[in-house]
Parts: structure tokens; C-alpha cells; sequence
């Protein structure tokens, strides 16, 4: 017999369309007496978040709640999902990512209404045809056991297709039928088992975001190019090949005619990328920068790596300043996994004292003047505070969703300590994953960064985060001097332009090494160090001593 819960009852009272069942009360609830069986009788809900609690089954019943447009599920222990899954005709966004399930149901497929599919961060070896949703936009597969892209995936159908994130899978090949999504615009397949991939990339002709690292390619020259290049160099190496192709076997691809062609001379491009520069400045004993770690912080949030970056020219542009901030965001909601599997932090050095220390305070202890405040609070005033203004942006907007740092407070919820970096003068300078001190917070004025990236998964996780952000601000010229980049820093030159300046300017960032130590002063770890940053198509010059 099932327990009835409040949350249930005051639902069913208020005639709620909205229901959040989150953390560790509704933990104890299922561990008590399972499901309150009422749920599935509340068919006007629209919007259901049943997250990080210690669901196992989600009982056919599901089913009922047909009016249901978001469904939340993740950061539980599902490992199946019922077929009735597919009466829910009107859902628009499916979220199951964080759980253990080894298959999707084939019924899903009749989801026609789908716009977002998170399946990510589960045990998943096969996947359903997904042909028949032809109103989905963005499928998120990544973290499973999936040898091939889902069946249906390249179908024209699918017009709307233009996130594919299928990343950390076991994936082993991608069709040429890939250049028939019309608005695909990010694809990320690194880290499965690509040996090859199909020339017709390159015709995607809405393709901007390409991550196909960690991948063994046969063709070695590319392989080296999709692990230290940006996108277009990627796309127009592969624009190359498909000439080539198409000019020895006589065909000629009629889609071509009516797409701009990505660049000319892609193997000229390439040479170009190998004058941008990074130079490693090596630590010094004296001068540098160390990171201590401490054993109250190993529990909560153990991972840390963190390095320097100087003469920033953050002024050169008015947009340049404005799209490093938005680059931090894009990252955090994509390699980082909205801040699920690593947050970024970014400050301006010289507003930072040496020695600084990787610590966990108690929530009431560890106190911090939030980014863009002005008073100094406690953690737990400030999650307290965030969690409130969460629920009144709830009740105004009438749904349960919310938005910017509101998103990141569950992943707070049990933790007995928070993790922070403290400085030199024993200021709290960074409260991950929900904010930085305003203490330290950069401006266009900033010329030297101090950049930190913590994880609770694993170094490597840090590493890639880390060496993604470092290329992407080479990429947009931070550490160039010159204005003549501005078009290709705000996206607002053509092809040839951009090109022209890339001719121009060498591209630099100057880099320096942050130690990270252990509370005995051992090196744990150095970033960035002789094996990190690995790139012939970047000039790196390390001046180690």
C-alpha cells in the first residue's frame, strides 16, 4: 500500500499544472511505500520534474498523464521505462539522462511532438528509429554503450535535427546520408571508435559546431586536425577530399552548387592555423602561482586545475569582451554538461593573493560577495536566498522551470560542506558551480586571467575542459594585440575576410603553469604540462627551464 505524500495532495487541491518532486523527503517516500499512485491521476499536468531522488520504476500508469509537454526524470536509478510511455502524445521535452537504463522502448518513436530527447549519462546499447519524430530538434545520447547513431537519424523527415550530441559512446561510423539534415548545426562525437568520416560532412550546410575528438582516425593528418583545430579548418579539409572524390569519379554532387564553398585551398588553411601560437611560461618557485588542496574539499568536489593567462587585449573590439563571457556559458552547457560534469571560473589576477587554497567550508562559514553584489553573505544564506528567489520565479512565470544560476542549485542539495577557493588574504574568491566573488570578477580592463576548472567525475575531465576553453580563446585572439581580427572575433565579416585577417595576424595566448598541491606541498598536479596541449597545427613553444 502507497503512502500519500503532500506534494500530491496540494497538487490535487490547487489543480496544479506544474509538479516538481525533487531530492531526499521523496527520497524516503519511495523507500517507505513506493509511488503515490495518485500522481497518475493528475491528467491536466503539463509539466512533471520527478529528479535526483532514488526512483527505480516508473509504472505504466505514466501513461495517464496525457497532457503532459515536459517530462523530467533525470538523476534517478530507472533502468527501464514502460511502453506506455508513448501515449504521452503532446510531450515536447523528455528528459531521462542520469539513470541506468541498458534500452529505450520502441514506442517512443510515436513521440511526433518531441522537441528535445536527453537520453544521456545511462547504460543505453541500443536506440530506437527515431524517423518518425519529425518535430525533434535537439537528441541528446551522449555517456552510453551506443555502437551507431540511432536508425532513422539521417532521414530528410527529420528537417528540424540541429543538435546531435552523442559523445562518449562506442560508436564506430557515419553515413554520407548525414548532409540531408538541412538545419543540423552541432554534432559531437568525440570520444567513441570513428576510423572514418564521410566527405559529404563538409555539405552539412548549416554545420558550425564539430567535435569529433578522441577519435583513432586512419587518415592521421586529419586526425591530428579535428584534436587541435577549430571547426572550418575541420570542414574545409573535408570539403577538399569531397572535391577530389567527385572530380576522380566524374560526379558531380548537384547539392554543391547551391552551398558557398566553405573555403578555398583547405590544405593552404591549415598552414595558416600553425602560426597561431601558445606560449607555455613553466612555473616559477618563487613567483608562481600553487593551488593547495585540502582533505575537507576531496569529498564534495575533488578535482581542480587551474592556470594563467596573460596580456589579454579584452578592449580591442566592443564585442570581444561580451563574447568571452558567452563563450563561458556555451561551454558550461556544452562540455561541461551544464555544469554536471565540470564548472569554469575566470578571474582577474591581480585581484587575487597568494597562496591560494582549494578548501569546504560549512555552508554558514564560507562567506562570499556574490558576482555583481555588493554585500558579503554566507553559503548558506546565498543558496538559501537563490532557492527563494527560484520559487517566486516559479509562481510568476506559473511553471516550474527556471533559469541562469536558479538552474545549478540542485546540485547543492545533500552537500554537508560547499567547496570554494580562498586566497591569499582569505577571501572566498569562488563558491562552485554557483558563482565567483565579485571580488575578482573580470572586466575589459582585465590584461592577466586566473582560470580555475573543478569536477567531481575525474582530472581528465578537467583537462579537456580546460584545454577546450584555452583553444577557443586563441581562436577568437584574446591575446592578439591587433584590431584587424574583429570581424572574425564578432561574427560579423564574410568568409574571405575573415580569411584575409587570419593571413594578417598571427593569432597568440601566453599561458602560465598553476601547481596544484597537496596540504604537505606535493604536486598533485601541473596545467598546463608536457602532455597537455599536444598541437602541430598550433605552435606551441614551452620555455621550460
Amino acid at each position: 500500500m502507497t503512502s500519500t505524500w503532500n506534494e500530491i495532495t496540494v497538487a490535487i487541491k490547487e489543480n496544479r499544472h506544474e509538479l516538481k518532486l525533487q531530492g531526499p523527503t521523496i527520497s524516503s517516500y519511495l523507500e517507505a511505500n513506493g509511488v503515490d499512485s495518485r500522481l497518475y491521476q493528475l491528467t491536466n499536468l503539463n509539466y512533471l520534474d520527478f529528479s535526483n531522488t532514488r526512483l527505480t520504476e516508473l509504472s505504466d500508469d505514466i501513461g495517464s498523464l496525457v497532457n503532459l509537454t515536459n517530462l523530467v526524470l533525470d538523476h534517478n536509478k530507472l533502468t527501464r521505462l514502460p511502453e506506455t510511455i508513448s501515449k504521452l502524445k503532446k510531450l515536447k521535452c523528455f528528459d531521462v539522462s542520469n539513470n541506468q537504463l541498458e534500452s529505450i522502448p520502441e514506442s517512443i518513436s510515436g513521440l511526433t511532438e518531441l522537441h528535445t530527447l536527453n537520453c544521456s549519462l545511462n547504460r543505453i546499447g541500443t536506440f530506437p528509429s527515431i524517423e518518425k519524430m519529425t518535430s525533434v530538434h535537439v537528441l541528446i545520447i551522449s555517456n552510453n554503450n551506443l555502437t551507431s547513431l540511432p536508425e532513422g537519424i539521417y532521414s530528410e523527415e527529420l528537417s528540424h535535427l540541429s543538435q546531435i550530441q552523442a559523445s562518449d559512446n562506442q560508436i564506430e561510423e557515419i553515413q554520407s546520408e548525414i548532409s540531408d539534415l538541412p538545419h543540423l548545426n552541432l554534432l559531437d562525437l568525440s570520444n567513441n571508435k570513428l576510423s572514418t568520416v564521410p566527405a559529404e560532412l563538409s555539405a552539412c550546410p548549416k554545420l558550425k559546431e564539430l567535435n569529433l575528438k578522441g577519435n583513432k582516425f586512419k587518415d592521421r593528418r586529419f586526425g591530428k586536425l579535428v584534436e587541435q583545430c577549430p571547426t572550418k579548418s575541420v570542414l574545409d579539409y573535408l570539403a577538399n577530399v569531397l572535391k577530389k572524390e567527385q572530380e576522380a569519379s566524374g560526379k558531380k554532387d548537384k547539392k554543391q552548387k547551391d552551398k558557398k564553398k566553405r573555403g578555398k585551398k583547405a590544405n593552404k588553411d591549415v598552414e595558416e592555423v600553425v602560426k597561431d601560437m601558445i606560449n607555455i611560461l613553466h612555473f616559477q618557485e618563487d613567483e608562481g602561482y600553487t593551488v593547495q588542496v585540502t582533505p575537507a574539499v576531496l569529498s564534495v568536489r575533488q578535482y581542480v586545475l587551474c592556470c594563467i593567462v596573460r596580456q589579454l587585449y579584452l578592449k580591442k573590439s566592443n564585442m570581444i569582451y561580451k563574447h568571452f563571457i558567452t563563450l563561458q556559458t556555451k561551454l558550461h552547457d556544452e562540455i561541461c554538461q551544464k555544469r554536471q560534469a565540470a564548472t569554469i571560473a575566470t578571474h582577474d589576477l591581480k585581484s587575487i593573493k597568494k597562496p591560494v587554497v582549494y578548501d569546504a567550508k560549512f555552508p554558514q562559514a564560507l562567506m562570499i560577495t556574490p558576482l555583481f553584489k555588493q554585500k558579503e553573505v554566507s553559503g548558506e544564506k546565498l543558496v538559501t536566498d537563490l532557492n527563494r528567489e527560484a520559487e517566486e520565479q516559479r509562481k510568476e512565470k506559473k511553471r516550474n522551470t527556471v533559469s541562469g544560476i536558479h538552474k545549478y542549485l540542485d546540485l547543492l542539495k545533500d552537500k554537508v560542506q560547499y567547496p570554494c577557493l580562498v586566497d591569499g588574504e582569505g577571501h572566498v574568491i569562488s563558491f562552485p558551480p554557483i558563482t565567483n566573488s565579485d571580488k575578482t570578477k573580470i572586466t575589459k580592463d582585465t590584461t592577466d586571467l586566473f582560470i580555475e576548472v573543478t569536477s567531481h567525475l575525474n582530472l581528465d575531465t578537467c583537462k579537456k575542459v580546460m584545454d577546450e576553453l584555452l583553444y577557443r580563446m586563441l581562436e577568437m585572439g584574446l591575446g592578439t594585440p591587433k584590431p584587424e581580427e574583429e570581424g572574425a572575433e564578432g561574427g560579423t565579416g564574410d568568409t574571405e575576410t575573415q580569411n584575409e585577417a587570419s593571413k594578417r595576424v598571427q593569432k597568440t595566448l601566453i599561458v602560465e603553469q598553476v601547481q596544484i598541491l597537496d596540504t604537505e606541498g606535493n604536486m598533485k598536479a601541473v596545467y598546463p604540462s608536457r602532455a597537455d596541449l599536444p598541437n602541430e597545427a598550433i605552435k606551441i613553444i614551452r620555455n621550460y627551464d
